[in-house]
């Protein structure tokens, strides 16, 4: 029965690859190449290598650590920005309506002059031009030493550094940060960042595709190689792109020892939990007399110490397992 339904699988798994419905997808014809040597991440020598007339495209990822650090950086800031004027929008705001709770006054004009220059502000709000707008908008209820403010350095957050005025600061960080980010991104899309050891190659034929993913591709052992096809983006750890065929190695063997480290370390305490059940015999070794007390509790307690609490602490120790085993997996795999 199992020959027969593993036959049964592999006709239906054939017939499936060779379906038009998944032989046309870009994905089933693009092989993906890890621990590609430097010397092969030249569109031209991989054209020479599985053949012209075979591949239609070639992609090699780049490293772009520098770039998304810098593209945070510049969203940090902007976010800080937004903070800091709705901060000091509802602090002129508040003291409007409290002075005018003070002085008995409504929606007069004074209010109506407030909303069109608030107006003008949110339209042109890097214009120096609205600087009379933006005057007439909080500069009218508050003084300059009520706008929001921050120190620089490490240790700002326990006020030591240079206090700075958060408004004027961010926006003179984001002039420098946008145009930065801005020419790094370029210099990403016209293909002049530092490649990753890692190349995708679209095929012609899903007959091509199959023929480069199961061929010896390099003469070298774990040079271009493991390979995948079929592979989604959103399936790949794009920062793992750049490993190298030692780094593999180094990291296997870290994964295993940790493996192995693991399983040691946490028989201890499930040895310990489960032990809980069966405290009444322990209480008869020697040192450890003083969980005699366990047994003169009620009948109801005992239950719970014995019955309940190792099934909780277990529960709550395996919950524990999977965010640890994904964290280390996805930094070393």
């Amino acid at each position: 029965m199992i020959t027969r339904e593993s036959i049964f699988y592999i006709n239906l798994r054939q017939a499936y690859l060779v379906s038009p419905l998944y032989a046309n997808r870009v994905s089933s014809r693009t092989v993906l190449f890890t621990s590609t040597p430097e010397e092969y991440l030249e569109p031209a020598i991989l054209r020479r290598l599985f053949g012209e007339d075979v591949v239609r495209h070639i992609w090699i990822p780049r490293n772009i650590k520098e770039l998304k650090k810098a593209v945070k950086e510049r969203d940090g800031l902007a976010m800080r920005l937004e903070k800091a004027e709705l901060a000091l929008i509802k602090k002129a705001n508040a003291m409007r309506l409290k002075k005018e709770k003070k002085e008995g006054k409504g929606q007069g004009e004074e209010m109506k002059a407030l909303r069109r220059s608030e107006s003008l502000q949110a339209a042109n709000d890097h214009d120096l031009s609205d600087e009379t707008a933006k005057e007439e908008s909080w500069e009218k209820w508050l003084d300059k030493k009520d706008r929001p403010t921050h120190r620089l350095g490490h240790f700002g957050s326990l006020g030591i550094g240079t206090k700075v005025d958060t408004i004027e600061w961010c926006r003179k960080e984001l002039d420098e940060a946008i145009p930065s980010v801005e020419k790094m991104q370029h210099r990403h899309r016209n293909g002049l960042g530092k490649p990753y050891s890692a190349v995708f190659v679209e095929f012609e034929t899903l007959k091509d595709a199959q023929s480069a993913y199961q061929s010896l591709t390099h003469h070298e052992s774990l040079h271009m190689a493991p390979r995948y096809t079929g592979i989604h983006p959103a399936e790949l750890i794009w920062s793992n792109m750049g490993i190298k065929w030692f780094e593999r190695i180094v990291r296997l063997l870290v994964t295993t020892g940790f493996w192995i480290g693991l399983i040691v370390f946490w028989s201890v305490p499930v040895t310990f939990i489960a032990s809980i059940s069966s405290v009444g015999s322990l209480s008869g070794l020697a040192g450890l007399h003083w969980l005699s007390f366990l047994q003169n509790l009620p009948t109801w307690a005992s239950g719970l110490v014995t019955g309940l609490l190792p099934s909780i602490l277990l529960s709550v120790l395996m919950a524990l397992l999977p965010p640890v085993l994904r964290r280390k997996l996805r930094a070393f795999l």
